[in-house]
Formats: C-alpha cells, sequence, structure tokens
C-alpha cells in the first residue's frame, strides 16, 4: 500500500476562460471607489503589474479633439501594441494601427518604453 498523501489545491486545468469571465464580470460590477481601492492595493502589492495595467490603456482623450491617442515607442517612437495572439507584453510593429490588417511585430533590438501621442504629434519631441 502506498503512503502517498494527496493535497488538495487549484485545478490544474480550470477553464481559464471562465476564470478571466469572472473577473470581468466582477469588475463589471465594482463601483469607482471599490476599484480606486484595488487598484492602490495593487499598486502597493506589484508595482510592475500596475505600471502595466496603466500603459495598457490610453491615457483620458482632451475635450479639444476627437483623436484617440496612439502607443508609441519612447525610445525610437516606433508604434507599438498588445497583441493577445503572441503574448500579452507590448511589441513593436509596422502598419497603421487602424486597420484589421495583421501588423507586422519585428524586434528593434530593445524592449518597448510606451508612451501615449496624440496623432498630430511627433514621436520625435517626447
Amino acid at each position: 500500500m502506498s503512503s502517498m498523501m494527496t493535497q488538495s489545491g487549484p485545478n490544474v486545468h480550470a477553464d481559464l476562460d471562465a476564470s478571466a469571465r469572472k473577473r470581468a464580470d466582477r469588475l463589471a460590477r465594482a463601483t469607482v471607489g471599490q476599484m480606486e481601492a484595488a487598484l492602490a492595493l495593487l499598486s502597493m502589492l506589484d508595482p510592475e503589474a500596475f505600471e502595466i495595467a496603466f500603459t495598457a490603456v490610453a491615457p483620458a482623450a482632451s475635450d479639444d479633439g476627437d483623436d484617440e491617442p496612439i502607443a508609441v515607442c519612447r525610445q525610437c517612437g516606433g508604434l507599438v501594441g498588445i497583441f493577445p495572439d503572441r503574448g500579452l507584453r507590448w511589441q513593436h510593429f509596422h502598419g497603421d494601427g487602424i486597420t484589421s490588417a495583421t501588423p507586422q511585430v519585428y524586434e528593434p533590438g530593445h524592449a518597448p518604453e510606451v508612451t501615449w501621442i496624440l496623432p498630430d504629434e511627433d514621436p520625435d519631441d517626447l
């Protein structure tokens, strides 16, 4: 008879889509105060995750125009984006960033340093 003990733990084959849906539903029900408190806690527990979360969303657009901010690399001025089918990290790409055409992801030799600009701004002025 084996003396192996089993321990309970998280399901190795958990449905990640279901878990993501549960988190999205919870976020949809959260009040502004709850979101602020959760982000404040996240900023203390995992500052890197906090920074990733805030660089993943564009800053609020100004009231003086309808232009949407564009994510670019502060170091080289190239377009950057997150492509879920290639992993949840910022990557440099060629393309206009607007159409549904497949972007051409490339490696320029440095990690993206994400910042946001308006379409009429010059990335060289960063």
